[in-house]
């Protein structure tokens, strides 16, 4: 459901788009209260706020998205980890065996968490958080 989410993200034309019918909503709002008209002055009034809140909202539910998948995708990185520090190597596969399906899951997840962080603006308190987890995978890859 989170990944489906990511798709509603609204970039800046979007929310720029948003802003200006917004503010054109309230302007006919102001032209309708000169021109004495109140009722057709409320609904514009209430499109110009309702506009904006619908703006906010869709920004409120697909970053919860992007930080849910975000989370995810670190969880499944430390549940890995985990496991291969905690389970014995079973020898019948070869050690380059199991290192190209470690690569292959870790990339995965890395995978998993780019996207996510594509979505997460760059001056985000917690995008260090997410750039630090894709480096120390990076760094579990390159072993």
């Amino acid at each position: 459901m989170n990944r489906l989410l990511l798709y509603l993200v609204p970039d800046k034309q979007a929310s720029l788009l948003a802003g200006a019918l917004s503010a054109i909503a309230f302007l006919l709002g102001l032209i309708d209260m000169a021109s004495r008209d109140f009722e057709s002055a409320r609904i514009h009034l209430h499109l110009s706020v309702a506009i904006m809140a619908f703006l906010f909202v869709l920004r409120f539910v697909s970053l919860r998205a992007t930080y849910r998948v975000a989370e995810n995708a670190q969880a499944q990185l430390r549940r890995h980890i985990r496991a291969v520090n905690a389970a014995p190597r079973p020898r019948e596969r070869t050690e380059a065996e199991k290192l190209a399906q470690e690569k292959a899951e870790m990339a995965d997840l890395a995978d998993q968490l780019k996207q996510a962080l594509s979505h997460i603006a760059p001056d985000s308190p917690v995008r260090p958080k997410y750039e630090a987890t894709l480096e120390l995978m990076a760094r579990i890859a390159s072993r």
